[in-house]
């Protein structure tokens, strides 16, 4: 079960995880809004793309 709730939170937070990997400007706010909208699909898929195309620093 602790395992489950680990693997949500990495799927739930990967918008999160690659903006950070990629050394976005917009870390922060991808932050954000994953923490506060991530749980309609609409706004991760959104944040997902975000973290993406953000500009690198």
């Amino acid at each position: 079960m602790i395992f489950l709730c680990i693997v949500g939170l990495f799927i739930y937070f990967l918008p999160t995880i690659i903006a950070s990997g990629r050394n976005s400007t917009a870390t922060f706010l991808i932050f954000l809004v994953n923490l506060f909208g991530g749980w309609t699909v609409a706004l991760w898929i959104f944040v997902f793309i975000w973290a993406f195309c953000a500009k690198k620093k």
